[in-house]
């Protein structure tokens, strides 16, 4: 989910070095824009591999070299959002936000950092719908997604199911929409609608994370299955034994 937004970025970034003419020598301006995408692509490379400190290096000299780079802006407040400083990332969308105030990737993350991280998801929606509205956003998908997560945040259990089924038919292969139709239909106490939505999930990927493994067995738990949600259970206690999700299910606190 979360998650998401992340993966939706990495997409974002052009090519390393931009195309030059054989006989025509590179400007000091385009050299620095050059070096801005270079390591706005390491920044994105070292958050792949969980270098955070290298990530907020690459991505500051990025930002040094071209200040006006909505695409490290975007970066930037990514992996502040991710490393959980608000008011840095903050700033870092807002810049991102000056510079291409119509882009799509900018306003679907921010309005993602709004209900996620700000857990304000009455505030997110109009981002997710501007941009929704440029035609040429390839993931059309992903903010309503985020739509739909952010309104069964917000008890609108109906309407993040209709976007859901926006997504779904956007991108049929969009599996973890079904997931999170799942989840708001346990939210909204349709619970074997729940199941079977979750069954279907679980049927087209390979592992489960410690987050399904959570959502598996409070739908069994919630149906009164008590072995289905034990072997949830002991899934998470050998597979994620120092998870949140593996507390939750030992304190009873979702």
């Amino acid at each position: 989910m979360k998650k998401i937004g992340l993966t939706i970025l990495f997409a974002l970034i052009l090519s390393a070095c931009a195309n030059q003419s054989i006989n025509k020598k590179p400007t000091a301006a385009q050299r620095a824009r050059d070096v801005a995408q270079i390591k706005t692509q390491l920044a994105i490379e070292y958050m792949k591999t969980k270098n955070y400190r290298q990530a907020v290096e690459a991505i500051d000299e990025a930002l040094k070299n071209n200040s006006s780079s909505f695409d490290a802006w975007l970066i930037r407040a990514q992996i502040w959002q991710y490393l959980k400083e608000p008011a840095k990332a903050e700033e870092s969308f807002q810049r991102a936000l000056s510079i291409a105030p119509n882009s799509a990737e900018v306003n679907n993350n921010y309005g993602w950092f709004l209900c996620d991280a700000l857990k304000k998801p009455n505030a997110s929606i109009a981002y997710f719908d501007k941009a929704l509205t440029d035609p040429t956003y390839p993931t059309p998908e992903t903010a309503q997604f985020n739509k739909g997560i952010c309104s069964s945040r917000m008890g609108q259990y109906q309407l993040a199911n209709s976007y859901f089924e926006r997504a779904l038919a956007a991108n049929p292969n969009f599996i973890a929409a079904k997931k999170e139709m799942a989840r708001n239909d346990l939210q909204s106490g349709s619970i074997s609608e729940a199941n079977y939505l979750f069954k279907q999930y679980q049927s087209q990927i390979n592992k489960l994370s410690a987050d399904d493994l959570l959502l598996g067995w409070r739908i069994e738990r919630s149906l009164g299955n008590t072995q289905a949600a034990y072997e949830y259970e002991a899934q998470l206690r050998n597979n994620f034994p120092y998870s949140a999700e593996l507390e939750q299910v030992s304190t009873g606190k979702f």
